[in-house]
């Protein structure tokens, strides 16, 4: 039973750190108002109209999710679109995690709750390791800084240099740099939020761990 609470455990980690990214990737409301946030929708030179920018985002979201093919509009460069294939990989690689980890879940705390296992315990373990770890980003990312990061990121994910676009690739004006650090940081305050939501009806029952 205890390998089984580390397995849970460690899932409901993944499921804390992932979930909030993939469904901050596909809340289109959110999404349009972040557009509008960093500029690509609004300011004194809106880049796109919202309705031509929420097209293009549907588009995409449906090409990164379903392998749905792109318009054939000659809107993205052929070195956009081999980039966007290396993009497409990394989101069917996060989803399926994500996914395995839900089902993780669901088989696994009720069969630790049939054997009498306290889910709290995974519950709030992994919380707190989520806390940690993003308190960790989080010095990394007030020491470093988002843009060495962000192109480390780059860098370790991608095996070629598609990814350096010029400024005025279709790709970066829909997407300018502002917009990643904004859903990166909305991404994060969701897996803060729901790792707080694990440990605070505990402490109010005061149950300890």
């Amino acid at each position: 039973m205890v390998f089984l609470l580390l397995l849970a455990t460690a899932a409901l980690v993944v499921l804390l750190l992932l979930a909030p990214f993939t469904l901050v990737a596909n809340l289109l409301p959110l999404q349009r108002l972040v557009l509008h946030a960093v500029g690509t929708t609004a300011g004194a030179n809106p880049r796109f109209t919202t309705p031509e920018a929420m097209r293009r985002v549907s588009d995409l979201l449906l090409y990164l999710a379903l392998r749905r093919p792109l318009p054939n509009d000659g809107f993205y460069s052929a070195v956009e679109l081999v980039h966007m294939a290396d993009v497409q990989s990394i989101f069917q690689l996060v989803y399926a995690v994500t996914a395995a980890a839900l089902l993780l879940s669901l088989v696994l705390l009720p069969v630790l709750h049939r054997h009498h296992e306290d889910l709290r315990r995974a519950g709030r373990a992994a919380a707190r390791i989520v806390l940690g770890l993003i308190v960790v980003l989080g010095v990394v990312l007030a020491t470093a800084g988002f843009d060495r990061i962000f192109i480390a990121f780059h860098e370790l994910a991608f095996t070629n240099d598609f990814w350096l676009l010029p400024e005025t690739s279709s790709l970066i004006q829909l997407f300018p740099e502002q917009y990643f650090m904004t859903y990166f940081l909305l991404a994060l305050c969701g897996s803060v939020l729901a790792a707080v939501c694990l440990l605070l009806p505990w402490h109010r029952h005061g149950t300890r761990f």
